[in-house]
């Protein structure tokens, strides 16, 4: 049961009267290429008279590897050791029953990106500093951007089958509007190029250079509230096609990082798609205006639909249900309908129970002849992660999945999760970012072929184990990243002979030559705990998620479930007390050593600590917090939160039923403005390609209300067969008049003059972002491909282009 808003009063809980042991969070990161090494600094403190245990859950991302746990407390710092989940908290329980003091970090069995840490036994008066230890790597978002995500804040997730027992290790569910500890931050950026900018959607951050390939950073200003997660973005000027780091793990034992963007040429003549769309309408989604978002995002699909192509949607709750009984053929008919559809989605549905539609979907073969893409828009928040996760690899062969996670905090670990077995991509939509880059960029990897034979070959190494074991499929300007852990044949060192990696994709060849350090750096190596955590990864995608119990709802009366693959979950605890990586079947445990005290157990209560839920969307100011060089961003506090109960919504004809309820940008280069709006009557007469962020605008009840960009209003009249009309409309935003237009280019129909318009304006106006309209225009050209007269139509492309430049 999820608790309901209360008041804090200082450190203690109205509801409870019990004071709150964490007293303050801090997080140190340093970035180095395309990997971050993150310390996570928590403080607790007992104000009561007895001995206390507390309990905390909070949220890595599931692409980190914890790699350490240390504990400071009276002056002295303990280290901790990977034990066996079982061993480790057999050795915890022990040491608190002698009256010792003891920490154990363990990672949650209901999901890989929560994780739950228990301080045993802290004496009354007494404070101690627990740190945490992980390394990750970064999100590839264009080529040359990549982004930091920390995550802080986890949100209440839907069980659907609450009643049965939660065995494991689970996080505390002890959720608060508002909490009293607060996060502070420091940062370290070394990257592999000139910096261009580093920016956040979700935080003011003051950033200091170093160089131009370095730079530090802070929260600018005061702590923040840990309601949302963190995230940092870094632009380069340019960026590595392809970039190789080697460090010597142990003696005669080297781990590389190749990173690359592959430059293959992507068949532009696309494929035939069956297309669906999958909307989380649970309650959840009210929050943060997700739901918005999700509303907004179906219809930049809808007009992306290429003729030819197959689709459906589907939106799910507590229960689930879809526009059409099958897919059926893009067409003016179905266009009409679908967007109907999409104007009443709302957050309606209840809980969040995505496993039910995904089954009613790979019920049914894709249809003959085409390539089923599926995309999934959700805040994730469900418990059966890894039955979610299991499903869509098991239909791996039929069907590619392309995940959005919406919010402040998403589950990251299922939706990178549903992507990865999927053999598609995750993007990840923060509130007042702009959708339509992430949609676009999913549009394009999925309306062309999957490049699925790729190869990575290390040479002049032995013994190679190389991570992953298998490249997954490649999309044009994704960077894609491989680890491969050797070592040298005998007799020879790192100068002995030319190293080089053969990368193949298809036909083409690429060699790229790398160098192995000569000498042990100074800095601790992590490139080999990274190599292990995506070994892990890979065989956890094997396993099978357990059958969920049936028969009796006792709660309490069902065993913890087995293990689906015994030798899996060996061969993951091997890799986690080889490499000294977490994982769901090794823990993290130390013990404190305590003369003086008696040798029976003390009293000692437990503390559970609550988690601060993400909270609702700032005034437009703080949508986007940004930061450059030797300047400041700006923020503000807070507020609290409402969590609104689900509720559901009468069944539709069409629909399949499920269980019931149970429940921000400063270039380093010359000034520019955020254009959120049209100025004048000459509308995008000083736009260019840099202005179209997305803006808000605050009314006068206080509420958020998001103004579209330039862009996309332009693309928001394109009709269902990818034409636009010649209207008065149009003309604004292209700074013309419809008579200008008529004058120098006569003869044609007013369908395909707005046409030839729209694709000069966006092609001219918003070169740099393809990402955002290349669907779009894609079908616009074919539209135009299909004119009789072609002489016509180029005389008008060079005629309009002159017109636009002109303006």
């Amino acid at each position: 049961m999820i608790p309901g808003p209360i008041s804090l009063f200082g450190l203690f809980v109205s509801l409870t009267n019990v004071s709150i042991p964490l007293i303050g969070v801090h997080y140190d990161f340093k970035i180095r290429s395309f990997a971050g090494h993150i310390t996570i600094d928590q403080t607790y403190k007992n104000t009561e008279t007895t001995d206390l245990e507390c309990v905390y859950g909070f949220p890595i991302s599931d692409q980190a590897s914890i790699v350490g746990l240390t504990i400071e407390i009276d002056n002295r710092t303990l280290t901790s050791v990977f034990k066996k989940k079982d061993e480790a908290f057999q050795e915890y329980s022990e040491a608190l029953k002698r009256n010792d003091g003891a920490y154990l970090l363990d990672q949650s069995e209901r999901s890989d990106d929560t994780f739950v840490l228990s301080v045993g036994r802290l004496p009354p008066g007494k404070e101690c500093k627990v740190s945490i230890s992980y390394v990750t790597t970064l999100e590839s978002v264009t080529e040359t951007k990549s982004r930091l995500t920390i995550p802080t804040s986890l949100y209440p997730r839907y069980d659907p089958t609450p009643k049965l027992q939660k065995t494991g290790v689970i996080a505390p569910e002890s959720y608060r509007a508002t909490v009293s500890y607060k996060a502070t931050l420091s940062g370290h950026i070394q990257a592999v190029d000139t910096i261009e900018n580093i920016t956040s959607p979700t935080h003011p951050l003051s950033v200091t250079t170093v160089g131009p390939k370095e730079a530090s950073v802070t929260f600018n200003g005061t702590q923040q509230a840990l309601d949302k997660d963190l995230v940092i973005e870094v632009e380069l000027k340019k960026n590595p096609q392809s970039y190789v780091e080697v460090e010597e793990t142990s003696p005669g034992v080297y781990t590389a990082m190749y990173a690359f963007v592959p430059s293959f040429k992507p068949d532009n003549s696309g494929i035939n798609s069956e297309l669906i769309f999958v909307v989380d309408c649970s309650g959840s989604m009210s929050d943060e205006n997700k739901i918005d978002d999700a509303r907004r995002a179906v219809q930049i699909f809808l007009r992306s639909i290429p003729e030819g192509a197959y689709f459906n949607f589907y939106k799910f709750g507590s229960r689930f249900e879809s526009l059409f009984p099958e897919s059926q053929m893009y067409s003016k008919e179905t266009f009409a309908r679908a967007k109907a559809y999409a104007d009443a989605i709302n957050a309606d549905l209840g809980g969040t129970e995505i496993l039910e539609p995904l089954q009613k979907i790979y019920t049914s073969a894709p249809r003959s002849g085409f390539s089923r893409q599926i995309f999934v828009l959700t805040d994730g928040e469900v418990t059966n992660t890894q039955e979610v996760i299991s499903l869509v690899r098991q239909n791996a062969d039929n069907s590619r999945v392309f995940a959005f996670g919406l919010g402040q905090s998403p589950s990251r670990s299922l939706v990178n999760g549903i992507a990865l077995a999927g053999n598609g991509k995750a993007e990840f939509i923060k509130h007042g970012e702009v959708l339509e880059n992430s949609i676009g960029r999913q549009l394009a990897r999925a309306l062309q072929p999957s490049v699925t034979d790729v190869r990575v070959v290390f040479h002049g190494v032995t013994q190679v184990q190389q991570a992953p074991t298998v490249v997954p499929p490649v999309f044009k300007g994704d960077r894609q990243i491989v680890y491969a852990i050797f070592g040298l044949d005998k007799g020879d060192d790192a100068t002995a002979r030319p190293f080089y990696i053969e990368l193949k994709i298809g036909q083409d060849k690429t060699k790229v030559p790398f160098t192995i350090p000569i000498k042990r750096s100074s800095e601790k190596p992590f490139l080999a705990q990274l190599a292990a955590r995506e070994l892990i990864r890979h065989l956890e995608l094997e396993q099978k998620a357990p059958p969920r119990p049936t028969g009796s709802l006792q709660f309490g009366r069902h065993p913890s479930p087995l293990p689906s693959d015994n030798q899996t979950q060996e061969s993951i605890t091997a890799l986690s007390l080889k490499f000294g990586v977490l994982s769901k079947y090794v823990s993290l445990v130390a013990v404190e050593s305590r003369t003086g005290r008696n040798a029976s157990a003390d009293p000692m209560k437990l503390r559970e600590i609550p988690i601060q839920k993400s909270m609702p969307p700032r005034p437009p100011m703080y949508n986007s917090f940004v930061s450059s060089f030797n300047m400041h961003g700006y923020g503000a506090g807070g507020g609290g939160r409402r969590l609104q109960a689900a509720t559901n919504s009468a069944r539709s004809k069409s629909s399949s039923s499920g269980r019931h309820n149970h429940y921000s940008s400063l270039s380093l280069g010359p000034s520019s403005a955020v254009i959120g709006g049209f100025q004048g009557n000459r509308g995008l007469s000083s736009l260019s390609s840099s202005s179209s962020l997305s803006s808000s605008s605050s009314s006068s009840s206080g509420s958020v209300v998001t103004t579209t960009t330039p862009l996309n209003a332009l693309l928001t009249l394109q009709q269902w067969n990818g034409a636009w009309n010649l209207t008065e409309e149009l003309a604004r935003l292209s700074n013309v008049t419809v008579t200008e237009i008529h004058s120098a280019v006569p003869g044609l129909d007013d369908n395909v003059l707005g046409t030839l318009l729209a694709v000069t304006v966006v092609k001219e106006r918003f070169a740099q972002q393809t990402d955002v309209w290349q669907a779009i225009i894609n079908k616009a050209t074919a539209f135009l491909d299909k004119q009789p007269d072609q002489a016509a139509i180029q005389s008008g492309l060079s005629a309009l282009r002159l017109i636009i430049k002109r303006n």
